[in-house]
């Protein structure tokens, strides 16, 4: 009898214990009614969107954007999808996204190749171990299936449907957005989902009523769903062998039954507790459209009309790929610690697809022209250093005239970041409308500088950039993020802030521009003050923190105050230059990580590299030291850097006498740490050779309008 008690009792104590646990559970993961479904249309455009009322639905009840797809080299194939699951820009490729249905041989394999199985999971990737080996030395250090294993430590079940397959090649890529880091997904269906059709690319297409009927099948106890609709991938694969004409009627007929298939999913999800998003992972349809961005829509609980943005970009209407896995996880509750990325947040915004297609025009067309324009820009500031250079060195008696020509050259050039600048604010969505309003600034620009053409224009010009890249600083780039001056979204280093190259023209004009002040003023606290405070939006993580153009400006401006202060730089002041510039990275770094909801690079990078060691320290050195001998060895800067220097030696051979006084005057201490910057730039930045290049450029420039003073020079 006592026994029989005893095991009553225990059995209570227990049916307890499992009705508390599963309350905690139910408590701890309230969403678990969510879902989250993924539609892959790849290869998809804006102008595709027009002819697709269903899509066009959702944007009027929803968000559209653009979305970066690169990962770490690419803008196409699977890199982009496992870069959306993991937590950094990843590798990868066909061969490491080998998924099927583990039934039968597959399991074996699976087996043989990773491991045995914990629980029940319907699809594996056998190439797991081919994506870790192609990562094993990636400098970013991602976290493959970040996505996978939080919504999996949390309970949440994951399912993926549909392939982009042809005769050729196994395309399962859309299955790298769901598998946890062991490569597995517990629902799907990837090996038996088409049907045979003559009429489509490869002779079958996605058969959409078998996905919506097995999707129904698996829905309720499955919280992220992907489904790959693959028929414009196999369109895109097969396209080489169709006519222009056959190609977009195929394209149109494919885009009507992807559109009914996202029309009929919206139908059977419940808005209030779903999220549905369309993604084109892998951009560029060059028949139709070059742009390496590519559409995103969202749709679903509270997601109001608008556009979309991110604290990764901070930009209205661009997110990153990255931004994919810390959405799902936040609508799902779940943690995106492990990753990079941020969640995407709405804007609110009425013509949204015109507004978008807008941005994406003047994008592409600044990314076109932005290499092209820099190179001009480049060879024509090498050409005129060189001929003002082989004046001096050849001791070439010019006149006057030719001296007034030379210093209107020299204001040209010197001025023609501030006309890069401004022409972003015009809506140059093509290539004609960049070049027309570039030659209509340049007009107005050089009918100015003909006219006024002293040193109080070249201060003048000097303040104008200065404040206006202050300006733009404060209000996120409002000026310059059109500007090829600035940031290009379709590469994905770097969405706000300042970059290198802004960078280099600021680190001149703020030193410039201070040295100026210093002369007219004759007081040291002005320019210190203005120096104090560049460097502290260059650093501050609410305005981008730009890391290596934080230590370049600081450094400059400690030259500065030992320079006004007639101190030497000893090894004693060197050692106390660093340990401050260390103070202030580590300082902005704690702001970053502590009040900062969502850290910028700098707080990230050190959190990592409190995390895990000295390997991310490696590879971020490895990375600049990388990319600095790359550009050293290929860039136009590095000839833009190197005739600068060969002017300055060329000025200081032949006109020592002025160029003493200038340098030794107010101005020059101005100068003095413009170039100290710039060579610390050089060293810390993994574009370093363009911050430099530039800041030099301009400081000769400068430096020679100051030289070509009198009538005549030998």
């Amino acid at each position: 009898m006592r026994q029989k008690n005893l095991l009553f009792l225990v059995g209570i104590v227990l049916l307890v214990s499992v009705l508390i646990n599963e309350y905690s559970y139910a408590m701890e993961n309230p969403n678990m009614d969510r879902k989250v479904y993924i539609v892959i249309v790849n290869k998809l455009t804006l102008l595709d969107i027009e002819s697709m009322p269903n899509i066009q639905g959702l944007i009027d009840d929803g968000n559209i954007g653009l979305m970066n797809t690169r990962g770490v080299g690419s803008h196409r194939g699977a890199e982009s999808f496992a870069t959306i699951n993991s937590s950094a820009k990843t590798y990868a490729n066909n061969e490491s996204s080998q998924f099927h249905n583990l039934d039968g041989e597959y399991l074996r394999l699976y087996e043989n190749r990773v491991g045995g199985l914990e629980g029940d999971y319907a699809i594996g990737n056998i190439g797991i171990g081919r994506l870790y080996n192609q990562n094993e030395n990636n400098k970013y250090v991602p976290y493959l299936g970040a996505l996978g294993d939080s919504l999996h430590s949390r309970g949440f079940k994951t399912a993926v449907f549909g392939n982009g397959d042809t005769e050729e090649v196994i395309d399962r890529t859309a299955a790298l957005i769901a598998m946890d880091s062991k490569g597995l997904i517990d629902y799907g269906n990837l090996d038996h989902i088409l049907l045979g059709d003559i009429d489509y690319p490869y002779g079958y297409r996605t058969d959409y009523d078998r996905i919506l009927m097995e999707i129904e099948e698996i829905k309720e106890d499955s919280s992220l769903i992907v489904i790959e609709t693959g028929d414009l991938t196999r369109l895109n694969k097969y396209s080489s062998f169709l006519s222009t004409e056959i190609f977009n009627a195929k394209r149109k007929f494919i885009l009507g039954n992807i559109d009914k298939f996202i029309g009929d999913i919206r139908e059977n999800m419940e808005k209030e507790k779903s999220l549905l998003m369309i993604l084109s992972p892998s951009a560029e349809e060059t028949r139709i459209d070059n742009s390496k961005l590519s559409p995103i829509i969202l749709w679903g609980k509270d997601i109001e009309q608008g556009t979309i943005t991110s604290s990764t970009t901070n930009r209205e209407g661009i997110i990153s790929n990255l931004d994919i896995g810390p959405t799902v996880a936040s609508f799902l509750d779940s943690s995106y610690a492990n990753m990079l990325g941020n969640s995407i947040e709405s804007i609110e915004r009425n013509k949204t697809l015109d507004y978008i297609k807008s941005i994406n025009g003047r994008i592409n067309t600044t990314s076109k022209i932005r290499s092209r324009a820099l190179l001009f820009y480049a060879i024509i500031s090498i050409a005129i250093s060189i001929i003002i250079s082989s004046i001096f060195w050849l001791n070439i008696r010019i006149d006057k005239d030719m001296v007034k020509l030379f210093r209107i050259l020299l204001l040209l050039l010197y001025g023609t970041p501030l006309i890069f600048i401004l022409n972003s604010l015009f809506i140059n969505d093509s290539v004609f409308k960049f070049v027309l309003s570039s030659v209509a600034m340049v007009g107005i620009y050089g009918l100015l500088i003909i006219k006024y053409n002293d040193k109080k224009a070249m201060a003048f010009i000097s303040s104008l950039i200065f404040i206006i890249i202050i300006f733009d600083l404060l209000f996120n780039g409002i000026i310059t993020r059109f500007s090829i001056f600035s940031h290009d979204p379709t590469i994905g280093a770097r969405y706000f802030g300042i970059g290198n190259e802004l960078m280099g023209v600021f680190l001149a004009v703020a030193t410039l521009v201070n040295g100026i002040l210093f002369k007219k003023y004759n007081n040291r606290i002005i320019p210190v003050v203005f120096l104090i405070l560049s460097t502290i939006l260059i650093g501050h993580p609410r305005f981008g923190a730009n890391v290596g153009g934080t230590i370049s400006i600081l450094i400059a401006t400690i030259y500065f105050i030992l320079e006004i202060m007639k101190k030497q730089l000893s090894f004693k002041n060197t050692i106390l230059a660093i340990i401050i510039t260390s103070i202030v990275i580590m300082a902005m770094g704690y702001i970053d990580i502590k009040l900062n909801p969502n850290p910028t690079h700098l707080g990230k990078s050190l959190k990592l590299l409190s995390e895990k060691g000295n390997i991310i320290a490696y590879n971020i050195i490895y990375r600049k030291l990388s990319m600095n001998l790359t550009l050293l060895r290929t860039s136009i800067w590095t000839k833009v850097l190197f005739a600068s220097i060969f002017t300055q030696i060329a000025v200081m051979y032949r006109e020592q006498d002025k160029l003493k006084n200038l340098i030794n005057g107010k101005i020059g201490k101005g100068i003095l740490s413009g170039v100290v910057g710039g060579v610390v730039g050089f060293l810390l930045n993994d574009s370093g050779i363009m911050l430099a290049a530039i800041s030099m450029n301009l400081i000769t420039m400068f430096i020679l309008f100051s030289i070509l003073e009198d009538e005549e020079i030998y």
